[in-house]
């Protein structure tokens, strides 16, 4: 199991990209819930992604 830590700016900053990704996804991919957009954010972040433009790549090729 791999632990992966967190600054409090990090953490600010992956929940304002979990709420932008939440608005634009809900009516394009309604099969997405709450705890996928997360899990899926998180387990991105958790190998050093940041950039949100990726984050929505990634869920929105996932989703596809």
């Amino acid at each position: 199991m791999q632990t992966t830590c967190y600054t409090s700016d990090e953490l600010k900053k992956l929940a304002h990209i979990i709420s932008e990704i939440l608005a634009e996804t809900r009516s394009r991919f309604p099969e997405l819930s709450t705890d996928d957009v997360v899990q899926r954010v998180c387990a991105i972040a958790d190998q050093g992604e940041r950039d949100i433009a990726k984050f929505r790549q990634a869920l929105v090729m996932d989703a596809a």
